[in-house]
């Protein structure tokens, strides 16, 4: 070896390798050679820890799962349930934020902070618009115990306002416990554009397909939860992990392949008192109702289906058809899901427990929706004639939709009422539980009353890990453990007392025995009525026992007002739209004057300006141009509600969306000069409800027109500057539509309320 490399080794320190061996090393105290070994010992929890799947689907009533007596084709979730065990009295709230909070928490809703969903979050201690810190989560503990945590799909659980990568992360799931995230954070999202974050990071655009279909996210979210799982496999094989997967389906938009929707055609033409009977016919077979067990009367409002015109039959049917599709496409997905662990020798080793969050929702009103978004920006319910109009449409990416309230009765068979109400038809929902070698593969039925919050008590049984485990100072646990349940049919229930409460309506259930009160909005509190029932004798709440047994309705009450201020459920609000969004006074979001700097885009609604109810105008700083320039100058919303302003065919043009219902297009009446410096827009609100526009350019008047009704909020889809995200507002440009031009400033200024 030459001298040259010699020197080159020794600089590298490696020349001893190649010389006559060392002495031996100096006998010094210090010297790694003279350290004990230490690495530190990973965190493991005991000896035969599960994984964990928490599988939570959305608005899926009692009958709505086959394995609950459903006609709709759910094979996956069956044979989850056929080899295992399926739950005939387990009890949630009655909107989604609250049940996830529970279910995480294993504590009472209230108590966290999550008395109703983040977008109602109110500023009072039990409605915060995310958990609490103090109240420990599921993924929390079990990462403290040893696992890795992912969650993939629906969070719900951020306060509105820390929608946005400038505030922390204690209210996202990465904040509490979760190694990964992927998913959305609203109450909902469109599954052909959805609205996604990657760990804390909003994704603006997703793929035009996956497997070689059209993209949707439910393909896309079953594909990141095999994913994480794969990659944990490879990388830490004996180390369990968590994973909580909370589908967008059965939650509107109904949205499915159109493969799926054909299938579903006339299938539903028998109506929704036929499906009712039959389903319940089903369900006694199945063992989950009692044999003598008869329907209660209609829900209020709810026609008989032989009642109904046969345009109304035809236009009702097509929208629980769409449901159907979406449901059934869900259940694929889910089952790729149980086929990789499957594949990848898990099923043995893993705890599935598979629930819905509350019970069918009524919000498609007594016609259906065509487009949800209505109910949401202008307080109004959808038409016949709406639907009629997109009936081709619906479930596909030009309709946001979902059905009507008979069909939400029917889903809730044989129960009263529906999602939002306290009534069982409200909170009582499908639960199944599966774990090779602990749970029976029977397909039994469990008729224990448990609650959401004994979730997290029986995974924390099943794996062997301690609360404690996640730090000091923590609220106590609400639940109990449903373990016992898994091998004895008959054992007694062990939850002897639980709450609860939405918009003012209440209700306790105490040893088999139930009060509750559905409560008119805006009615004093004191006036409401109470009712009893004999859970025991009467499970579907048919007989009401309140004027003959005062004695047990007093001391119900007197349960229920422990339970209450146990938990903070006071102060009661039964206000709903009217607490979208509340923001402090002197939040930011309420300005006059915002200044925004390209490139800007996917700002939420909880921290973009606030202009509600509020005269605007705008002004967009562009570079002069030698070429003609296009796109999206401003856009708040998407194809279903919203406005935009943009140049199109040269010319500068606002559109404002109704909601799909109603459109208004003002335009410049020449093209916008290449010389142009600056493009604005005013929106002026008048006393008919509706807004005057003028447009400009460089300062000067451009275009003037009217917009004859405003939209209460934009609740879906994103504040976007320069380009148009997600959906477009205007049928004029495709999204995102980018501006061609340089955009280099855009400010707002919006007057008082």
């Amino acid at each position: 070896m030459t001298g040259f490399n010699l020197l080159r080794l020794a600089a590298l320190g490696l020349v001893g390798a190649l010389s006559a061996p060392a002495a031996n090393p100096p006998a010094f105290a210090h010297d790694y050679r003279a350290a004990a070994v230490n690495w530190p010992a990973p965190v493991r929890p005991p000896a035969g820890a599960p994984h964990v799947v928490v599988i939570l689907w959305d608005d899926i009533g009692f009958a709505q799962f086959g394995c609950y007596g459903s006609p709709i084709a759910t094979p996956n979730v069956d044979r989850l349930a056929a080899a295992g065990v399926r739950y005939s009295n387990f009890h949630v709230a009655p909107v989604c934020s609250p049940t996830r909070a529970a279910l995480l928490t294993g504590r009472n809703p209230h108590s966290v902070g999550v008395a109703c969903i983040a977008e109602y979050a109110s500023a009072q201690a039990n409605s915060t618009g995310g958990i609490r810190p103090d109240a420990g989560t599921m993924a929390e503990y079990l990462r403290a115990g040893g696992y890795s945590t992912f969650a993939v799909g629906k969070w719900h659980l951020t306060p509105m306002t820390e929608l946005n990568p400038a505030a922390s992360s204690a209210y996202w799931p990465t904040g509490r416990g979760f190694d990964h995230f992927y998913g959305f954070s609203s109450g909902e999202t469109n599954p052909w554009n959805p609205e996604l974050y990657q760990d804390r990071e909003r994704l603006k655009n997703v793929p035009a397909q996956l497997h070689g279909r059209p993209y949707h996210s439910e393909t896309d979210l079953t594909d990141h939860a095999i994913g994480y799982i794969a990659e944990h496999r490879a990388n830490q094989p004996d180390k369990p992990f968590f994973l909580y997967l909370a589908y967008s389906a059965g939650h509107a938009p109904h949205h499915a392949p159109p493969e799926y929707l054909a299938k579903w055609r006339g299938k539903f033409d028998a109506g929704w008192d036929a499906l009712r009977a039959t389903t319940l016919a089903r369900q006694k077979a199945l063992g989950l109702v009692p044999a003598d067990a008869a329907l209660p009367p209609a829900n209020p409002g709810i026609k008989p289906w032989a009642e109904l015109t046969p345009e109304q039959q035809r236009v009702y049917a097509r929208y629980y058809e769409t449901f159907a599709a979406f449901v059934e496409h869900t259940d694929h997905e889910m089952g790729r899901l149980l086929d990789y662990l499957e594949h990848a020798g898990l099923k043995d080793h893993t705890l599935i427990i598979l629930a819905s969050d509350n019970g069918a929702s009524p919000e498609g009103g007594p016609d259906g929706q065509w487009n949800e978004i209505r109910l949401f920006t202008t307080g109004t319910n959808g038409t016949l004639e709406g639907g009629a109009k997109h009936l081709d449409d619906l479930g596909n990416a030009l309709t946001y939709p979902t059905y009507p309230t008979g069909w939400t009765q029917a889903g809730n068979t044989p129960f009263r009422r529906a999602k939002g109400t306290t009534h069982e038809g409200g909170v009582r929902v499908p639960l199944i539980m599966r774990w090779p070698g602990h749970i029976p593969a029977t397909g039994e039925v469990r008729p224990q009353f448990h609650d959401v919050v004994d979730v997290l008590p029986t995974v924390l049984e099943a794996t062997g890990v301690k609360p404690a485990a996640a730090g000091p100072a923590l609220l106590p646990l609400h639940g109990t453990s449903m373990a016992y349940t898994w091998k004895d049919a008959a054992a007694p229930s062990r939850r002897a007392t639980q709450y609860v409460e939405i918009y003012g309506h209440r209700a306790i259930y105490h040893e088999g025995w139930k009060a509750v009160t559905f409560h008119p909005p805006d009615a004093p509190f004191e006036q409401d009525k109470w009712e009893l029932y004999d859970l025991a004798n009467d499970f579907n709440e048919r007989h009401d026992l309140a004027a003959a047994r005062p004695d047990r309705l007093a001391a119900l009450l007197a349960a229920w007002e422990r339970e209450a201020q146990a938990n903070g459920v006071y102060p009661l609000d039964d206000r709903r739209a009217a607490r979208e969004m509340l923001l402090p006074p002197g939040s930011p979001q309420q300005g006059a004057r915002f200044e925004f700097f390209p490139p800007v885009s996917g700002i939420h609604k909880g921290v973009a300006p606030d202009l509600r109810g509020r005269s605007w105008s705008m002004t967009a700083d562009i570079a002069p141009g030698d070429a003609a320039r296009a796109g999206v100058l401003l856009a708040f919303g998407g194809r279903f509600a919203g406005y935009a302003l943009y140049v199109h065919e040269g010319r500068l043009k606002f559109h404002y969306n109704y909601a799909g219902e109603e459109r208004t297009t003002v335009a410049t009446a020449d093209p916008v000069p290449t010389a142009a410096r600056q493009l604005g827009a005013s929106f002026t609100l008048t006393p008919d409800g509706g807004a005057d526009v003028f447009l400009s350019v460089d300062g000067r008047e451009a275009g003037r027109g009217h917009v004859p009704r405003r939209l209460h909020n934009i609740t879906h889809e994103t504040l976007d500057l320069g380009c148009d995200l997600y959906t477009p507002v205007s049928a004029d440009y495709a999204s995102p539509a980018a501006f061609t031009g340089a955009l280099r400033k855009v400010t707002l200024e919006a007057a008082p309320r």
